[in-house]
């Protein structure tokens, strides 16, 4: 059985949380930022869900320093956070989190959610050959990302969205296709597409090749 652990100060949520959860994890429960990253460096859970607010050290601090550590880096980590403004999505996936969910959230969503993270990190395992393209090279393995021999990390889901587009260079992609691919079992929106991509888009630039916005449609990673 996988292990989630779940942070957050407010008591309501973590019972809520725990008990949707306990059918199909083992649940591990913090009530502070600090009891969290001591929890998780302890036990490595499959996945941790952090709010962002919460006393002692905020999610996204305990983000920044699970992704630095070598024994959690790899780690999916899902944020969740009353905060729903696009600027706060993106500072969240900037520290390293995986996903972003704002509260109030549908617990079915959240399952699905945390299913699919677990998932893309097993199909990431699996993967061993480094990703060339130009004058850019993608580590599956590491989620390193280096374009002109300047290296970023990625999040595992950075590293799946690269990997799609790479494999169909000058090609249209939807975001439909993309939400039907990254996203199989998650209820997210193309806003979730487009905050992904601009983030990835930010650590890769140089790249000889661009993002390309397509109107209506979505994205082609096309030669400059």
């Amino acid at each position: 059985m996988k292990r989630i652990l779940v942070a957050d100060d407010e008591q309501d949520i973590r019972e809520l949380l725990a008990e949707f959860l306990a059918s199909r994890f083992e649940v591990i429960l913090a009530e502070n930022g600090r009891i969290a990253l001591q929890l998780a460096m302890d036990s490595l859970p499959d996945l941790i869900l952090l709010d962002v607010t919460m006393p002692e050290m905020e999610g996204t601090e305990v983000c920044r320093r699970l992704k630095a550590h070598p024994a959690t880096k790899a780690i999916p980590v899902i944020l969740l956070t009353a905060r729903g403004e696009l600027a706060e999505r993106v500072r969240g996936l900037n520290l390293g989190a995986d996903d972003y969910i704002p509260k109030p959230f549908y617990p079915e969503e959240l399952v699905a959610r945390i299913e699919a993270r677990i998932r893309s990190v097993h199909v990431q395992e699996s993967v061993a050959s480094v990703t060339r393209a130009g004058n850019l090279s993608l580590d599956p393995v590491t989620r390193e990302v280096s374009v002109a021999g300047k290296t970023s990390k990625l999040t595992a889901l950075e590293t799946g969205l690269l990997s799609y587009f790479l494999a169909r260079l000058d090609k249209v992609v939807t975001r439909k296709e993309l939400l039907g691919t990254l996203w199989p079992d998650a209820v997210v929106s193309d806003r979730t597409v487009d905050t992904h991509v601009a983030n990835l888009r930010k650590k890769i630039a140089g790249f000889d090749y661009i993002f390309e916005s397509v109107h209506g449609t979505g994205y082609r990673l096309r030669s400059r």
